[in-house]
């Protein structure tokens, strides 16, 4: 174990070396790393959620976009994170079925079996769009990490229009991820910043566009719920907090889960299936907060918060 721990020290330090060096080199190399999903075996906790479901396909340019569906009543979208696929969401699909739900989900570009390589997020958001267009109106969408972020670009930006949004272990700003993972991989200060600077290529607008509470804080006449729990690895509780602040949310903070197990958690599902329930939308508040270039202004209403111990 030492040994492995010192291999991997080493290794950190010499990217940290050369990419102090060849900063653009690395940091080229982290722009692409960071919009390019690793294929690698999923686990198959419900595999046989989506067996009776119809497979469908819808394209976005060169992209083709796998659709499943079944059930009957309002749409209810289920959207998988990053490096998943739409099995990951499959312990929403019985719940909503059982309430008289059309369950949905896709495979996100470069995804599972969609098509393509890369999936950067605006991509990402337009392909939720897109579905989310061909389906009619939704009644809500159940998004998980990245697909969360997509999922709240898609309605900022691209036209979705569901009336709940839930968003799972989502993270708050492209930025602190990408730097969050460049600070795994050992890269240098400088390969950082230029590794910021081929992302906002890649992306075609500054990366403060990207954030999840600047979004949140648009979508007025959708109510939204937050499910994140503390010990998350990937996504700290952070923020979810900042998303939070932004809006007028339903939140679940979990004692505990990590990053992807809240998604099978049995709490988490009836809260989520009892928010789906409720005719709560979202506050107006002219005079409370509003999320805009990255401050946060105080606002007169308080959140709600729903607390699971253990």
């Amino acid at each position: 174990m030492n040994s492995i721990r010192l291999s991997r020290n080493a290794r950190l330090g010499m990217v940290k070396t050369l990419s102090a060096v060849f900063p653009d080199y690395f940091g080229a190399l982290g722009a692409r790393q960071f919009v390019r999903p690793r294929q690698r075996p999923q686990p198959r906790h419900w595999h046989q959620a989506f067996d009776d479901f119809e497979r469908l396909t819808e394209s976005l340019g060169e992209q083709q976009i796998p659709l499943w569906t079944r059930g009957q009543g309002p749409v209810v979208l289920l959207v998988h994170g990053w490096e998943a696929d739409h099995y990951a969401m499959g312990g929403f699909v019985q719940p909503l079925l059982d309430a008289g739900y059309q369950v949905a989900a896709l495979d996100l570009p470069a995804h599972g079996l969609a098509s393509g390589r890369e999936g950067p997020l605006p991509l990402l958001a337009q392909a939720i769009s897109r579905i989310g267009q061909r389906l009619g109106p939704l009644h809500a969408v159940i998004a998980h990490s990245v697909g969360g972020a997509s999922s709240a670009l898609a309605m900022q930006a691209y036209g979705l229009e569901s009336r709940r949004l839930v968003l799972i272990g989502a993270p708050h700003a492209v930025r602190y991820q990408a730097q969050a993972q460049a600070r795994m991989q050992g890269l240098s200060q400088r390969a950082i910043k230029r590794m910021e600077q081929h992302m906002q290529q890649v992306l075609g607008a500054p990366l403060e566009q990207f954030e999840v509470p600047r979004a949140l804080a648009g979508l007025e006449q959708t109510a939204v719920m937050l499910v994140h729990a503390k010990d998350d690895p990937v996504v700290p509780i952070s923020a979810a907090q900042a998303n939070a602040a932004s809006c007028s949310p339903k939140t679940l903070w979990l004692e505990n889960g990590g990053h992807n197990r809240p998604l099978g958690d049995q709490v988490v599902i009836r809260a989520v299936m009892s928010f789906l329930k409720t005719s709560q939308r979202r506050n107006r508040y002219p005079a409370g907060l509003r999320y805009h270039a990255g401050q946060l202004h105080e606002r007169q209403e308080s959140l709600t918060s729903l607390s699971e111990q253990g």
